[in-house]
């Protein structure tokens, strides 16, 4: 194995529920698991007490064995075979048989591959977004770079709304930023091919390229068409955004799109601003957060914490159990704040969350999060490709938080009613929309509702 292969078996990642690298070709930060389905999703829970069950600074929480092997063995794909006697003979024998007497030609090494993703799709998933994935060599790099806060692309936030390609965000720096391109715009063609049915893995492969290659987006903007040519570079994800959501109330807004390495340097000018602006109180808002570099997220963590406050606990049955703490003076500990969660809240944000609950006394606002509970660690193949395995699960500092069980809000806001939890706005326009979440937050720290 090569070097490199040494050093990603050992970055260990809290990455989202869902490969991350299909976003980030495109100049998008790792922050948006797969949609959640609404009607699955709505969900109301008794309110909480304002404090979550403590956890003292000199006990970290510890990972029970049992309880957690029961739900890794629950979160297998439900629907598929048990295993069966002779198996690997078994998956040979009917290669062999495949390349014989199957209709047409079989290429095998797309039938290796396709059996490979099954391996991984056999393996942990939270309510059936794939955890444990495989990826390509152009995946693996764009995954990498993500985690380091800078990516290839064009500098656009995508999706899909009703079968239409639409911009959700354009990050400053970018080249569609650069071309004027707009959040609501809609690209209808590239490189002369139409998006139509185009599926999110086609469009990042005709999208995504090298620093300093061209693609030409056929763009749509109310009655207006246009062909824009836009040339790929380095784009710099911004994972903190911030404003004052109250100025007079000392009220500051802080959003959390993703833990990369440059995060925690993001946070701090953030906060630093913040404070010169008068903040006296924050609400952080982690709604369409699926994680990132765990290291990341205790250092953040660390912000608002004392030093030594317990964290996580992370259990890796090849190197063992740790408890990671917090470090630092924790400026920031004594600042009243509100959480943001929801469904689309992981891993790192997870972890976050349930750490400022348990020794901050924030209070969670919104939706349960989802519960993803396991660490991954990226595996490079001989051949370039990679995987992105679970190779532990953790415990947040309350000790609910884990596998299957996210971190539940204090002050429970039904998804029907909470337009915030969809898909995040605009930072311009924060507060000034039908976010229940934020509102309630707005008025819990205000002291205008106890």
């Amino acid at each position: 194995m090569n070097a490199r292969s040494n050093l990603l078996t050992t970055r260990i990642l809290t990455a989202s529920a869902w490969s991350g690298a299909l976003t980030l070709a495109l100049g998008l930060s790792a922050c948006d698991p797969e949609p959640v389905d609404e009607r699955e999703a709505e969900v109301e829970v008794d309110v909480a007490k304002h404090a979550a069950s403590p956890v003292h600074a000199g006990a970290a929480p510890k990972v029970d064995d049992h309880a957690d092997k029961e739900e890794l063995h629950a979160a297998l794909k439900k629907g598929a075979h048990a295993p069966m006697p002779g198996a690997e003979k078994a998956f040979f024998q009917a290669l062999d048989i495949i390349g014989e007497r199957y209709v047409d030609p079989v290429d095998r090494e797309a039938l290796f591959t396709g059996a490979l993703e099954g391996v991984m799709g056999r393996l942990i998933q939270i309510d059936g977004h794939p955890i444990n994935v495989l990826l390509s060599p152009e995946e693996l790099d764009e995954l990498l770079s993500g985690t380091k806060g800078t990516i290839v692309g064009v500098g656009v936030m995508i999706e899909f709304v009703a079968d239409v390609l639409v911009v959700r965000d354009v990050i400053p720096g970018g080249a569609a930023a650069a071309a004027g391109l707009q959040r609501g715009d809609r690209i209808l063609g590239i490189d002369g091919d139409r998006v139509a049915g185009m599926d999110l893995h086609e469009v990042v492969g005709r999208i995504r390229g090298p620093a300093g290659s061209e693609v030409v987006l056929f763009v749509q903007r109310d009655t207006e068409e246009w062909d824009q040519k836009l040339t790929r570079d380095v784009v710099t994800i911004r994972n903190v955004e911030a404003k004052m959501l109250d100025p007079e109330k000392g009220l500051g807004y802080l959003r959390l799109r993703g833990f990369a390495e440059t995060t925690a340097d993001e946070l701090d000018a953030a906060l630093e601003e913040l404070a010169g602006a008068g903040m006296k109180r924050l609400v952080i808002d982690v709604r369409h957060c699926p994680g990132g570099l765990l290291d990341a997220a205790v250092t953040i963590t660390s912000r608002f914490l004392r030093d030594g406050d317990a964290v996580v606990a992370i259990a890796d049955r090849h190197k063992g159990d740790k408890e990671l703490r917090a470090e630092g003076d924790g400026r920031w500990r004594e600042l009243p704040m509100a959480v943001l969660v929801g469904p689309k809240t992981a891993s790192s944000a997870e972890i976050l969350a349930d750490a400022l609950a348990t020794h901050a006394g924030a209070t969670l606002i919104g939706a349960p999060s989802m519960g993803k509970g396991s660490v991954e660690s990226i595996h490079e193949l001989d051949n370039g490709w990679a995987l992105k395995l679970s190779s532990g699960r953790f415990v947040g500092a309350s000790g609910e938080l884990r596998l299957g069980h996210g971190v539940r809000p204090h002050l429970p806001v039904s998804l029907g009613e909470d337009h915030g939890h969809s898909k995040p706005a605009a930072l311009d326009d924060v507060g000034a929309g039908d976010d229940v979440a934020l509102e309630l937050a707005r008025s819990w720290l205000s002291g205008e509702r106890r």
